[in-house]
């Protein structure tokens, strides 16, 4: 390898192979062939999922390290089996990269894949090299369901109660401190958690799996583009409106307190901000009483926070002070540098 700059291909997929490589979950042939061989389970259904992420579009090299950059990209393809109740088991990661990228930054991008992927045990069984002007990242993630428990964005209907996990906006918050540290005084607890939340969010494995196994969701998606754009995507497929309650929203308390130094309300941060890989998910009213014991007893944290109505209601939203409004749609759009 002439230097750490100039990484030569098949060197590079050796090394990707020795340090991250394996045959678990199910794999046969893994890194070096070419193709990987998986043999899955005869009984379940396979997801498949893909992301790419491009330097200065979906992540910016000058407030996220490599290893940050590559646990990110794992937890957007986890959220998307998450959502429909899934369990990961393999992952292709193709990458192109830069002359500035370092044999250590190649490195770190693949142990953040691993240090989630392994938690949520997934194999690496393969992928691409490249070079480009700036980092590209692609993921493609397969897991299985059994056929009784595929959660789809369509299948809820009118009457239905909304529910999210977690809590919205940290995210986006977290992507503004990074992008332009606040002028007035943020405490840094506050500024370091939520650029956290942005860095490192969390995919809702355990929760989708307990939805979709127990029937208690009608229909899911994650929250990538933010919930007032991720909402209106499941609304328009199943043809219906909605209704939210702002005043039950899961808002943390390091938003509320960032908000406040910005003289702007939290709500509107947790209803526009993306990419906080939440599950947005409907349910029958007859579940609401499991959804509660379930929340009471730590086996999920979801907040009620609306009501899906017919379609020509629209998407509305109830304010603090009791008024009904439209919610302005606006799904989340990548930074740019």
């Amino acid at each position: 390898m002439p230097s750490p700059n100039r990484l030569e291909e098949f060197a590079l997929i050796q090394r990707i192979a020795k340090r991250f490589g394996g045959l678990q979950n199910h794999t046969i042939v893994g890194i070096g062939d070419d193709c990987a061989v998986t043999q899955p389970n005869s009984k379940n259904l396979q997801l498949i999922t893909t992301d790419l992420l491009v330097e200065d579009v979906h992540f910016n090299r000058r407030f996220t390290n490599s290893r940050d950059i590559g646990y990110k990209a794992m937890v957007a393809n986890l959220s998307d089996i998450a959502a429909m109740g899934g369990v990961p088991r393999q992952f292709l990661a193709s990458i192109a990269i830069p002359p500035s990228f370092s044999r250590n930054d190649v490195d770190a991008l693949y142990e953040g894949m691993m240090e989630l992927g392994k938690t949520a045990g997934v194999a690496l069984i393969g992928g691409d090299t490249s070079t480009a002007k700036k980092l590209l990242l692609s993921l493609t993630l397969i897991g299985e369901v059994k056929p009784s428990h595929v959660v789809q964005r369509t299948g809820l209907r009118v009457g239905d109660a909304i529910f999210v996990t977690g809590t919205l906006g940290d995210s986006n918050a977290g992507l503004r401190i990074l992008q332009t540290p606040p002028r007035k005084h943020v405490p840094l607890a506050c500024r370091t958690w939520l650029s956290q939340r942005h860095l490192r969010p969390t995919a809702r494995l355990n929760a989708g799996q307990r939805l979709a196994k127990c029937k208690i969701a009608t229909a899911m998606i994650d929250l990538s583009d933010g919930l007032s754009g991720d909402l209106a995507h499941i609304c328009e497929l199943n043809a219906v409106g909605a209704t939210i309650n702002i005043t039950h929203l899961p808002i943390s308390d390091a938003l509320h307190t960032y908000a406040h130094h910005l003289d702007k309300p939290a709500y509107e941060i947790a209803l526009q901000g993306g990419e906080d890989y939440e599950l947005l998910f409907t349910t029958r009213p007859e579940s609401l009483s499991r959804i509660k014991r379930w929340n009471t007893h730590g086996l999920l944290d979801a907040s009620h926070i609306g009501t899906i109505t017919p379609k020509q209601q629209g998407l509305q939203m109830i304010t603090p002070t009791g008024l009904t409004r439209p919610i302005r749609i606006q799904s989340y759009e990548h930074f740019r540098s």
